[in-house]
């Protein structure tokens, strides 16, 4: 008697900038299961030594993998296929979210997930950007990211513009539109005022990949005309990272006072966990992203350990790891903490 034929699994792919809120969009998702019965899988990438995303997704029975090797768009494309199939593969999963590092172009990441050697076992349903609207509508703020963010708008078909609610109706309204310039048939939701339903993305047809070429430039057209990825390095060639452990808990408002004073410029995302001296027992999850801060108590167990990744061009690690000892130990002290 033949095997039966075991249904293929549909990949979402979630995409955008550092700090857009790809991960709160995942948790939301991840709330929904019960109701649902759903079962997500996870292939996330994060820039950076320390993965902190991932440790917000932890879930009993929720199957993760991690890919690491630098931005997702630049991982070997056997790492990448292989996390994919696995998943697909266990039984455990009947769908699988592929959620890129901020930094990484969509078009390579989309070869892979559609290549011909996956379909027996995958196959791409949807992309699905997240943009910052607070950051968006700030026009002057990272030229060069934008460029980037923009590109992960064009390779979606559902676009969610995340932190509404920090902008107003006529901000909300022009981001609307420059979205809607740069990729006019995307679906567009605003958060956190609506949620793309998982369930509806997955009954929706399978992605078609029809970049408008005529929004980008000649170098542009080009390169996705011969069906291979943009000339010269990739944005994150220029970001390092930092990762810093913390071996004990710190004062608060010193601590606030560092995240307000980084160099929105060299240091554009800021994430991790601490423990303050006025609390000790508590853990908390701070971010930050283009000098706007949030520290929030993290409640979840068990705690992962108190720890500080910080993202940008050009970092001066020696500098930010100085003022980190110092904010620990005091002027002067040994170099202990950085990873």
């Amino acid at each position: 008697m033949p095997d039966p034929i075991k249904p293929r699994i549909p990949v979402i792919l979630v995409t955008g900038f550092l700090g857009a809120g790809k991960t709160t969009l995942l948790l939301k998702w991840l709330g929904e299961a019960p109701a649902t019965g759903l079962r997500m899988g996870v292939v996330m990438n994060e820039f950076g030594q320390e993965s902190v995303d991932s440790q917000l997704l932890q879930r009993p029975g929720l199957q993760i993998s991690q890919v690491s090797g630098g931005c997702l768009c630049c991982a070997g494309d056997d790492d990448v296929a292989r996390a994919v199939v696995e998943l697909a593969r266990s039984g455990r999963v009947d769908y699988i979210v592929v959620e890129t590092s901020g930094l990484a172009d969509p078009d390579n990441v989309v070869d892979v997930l559609t290549d011909p050697e996956l379909l027996p076992d995958v196959f791409l349903q949807r992309t699905v950007a997240v943009v910052d609207a607070h950051w968006f509508a700030q026009t002057t703020e990272g030229p060069a990211e934008r460029i980037l963010a923009r590109r992960q708008v064009q390779f979606a078909q559902t676009v969610c513009l995340s932190k509404c609610e920090l902008i107003t109706e006529c901000e909300r309204d022009s981001v609307t539109r420059e979205i809607s310039q740069i990729h006019p048939a995307a679906e567009m939701i605003r958060m956190p005022f609506g949620l793309p339903d998982v369930g509806r993305l997955l009954q929706q047809p399978p992605a078609e990949y029809q970049v408008d070429l005529d929004s980008m430039g000649a170098s542009q057209t080009k390169a996705l005309a011969a069906n291979r990825p943009l000339e010269g390095p990739h944005l994150h060639a220029s970001y390092q990272s930092v990762t810093w452990k913390f071996p004990i808990p710190v004062d608060r408002s010193r601590f606030e006072e560092f995240l307000s004073r980084l160099n929105s410029r060299e240091v554009v995302r800021a994430k991790g966990f601490v423990r303050f001296a006025q609390q000790p027992e508590k853990l908390f999850l701070f971010q930050s992203v283009f000098g706007h801060h949030v520290i929030e108590e993290y409640e979840a167990t068990p705690h992962p350990n108190a720890v500080a990744v910080m993202i940008g061009p050009s970092l001066n690690a020696g500098q930010i790891s100085d003022r980190l000892r110092s904010l620990v130990f005091g002027i002067g002290s040994k170099k202990i903490g950085l990873n």
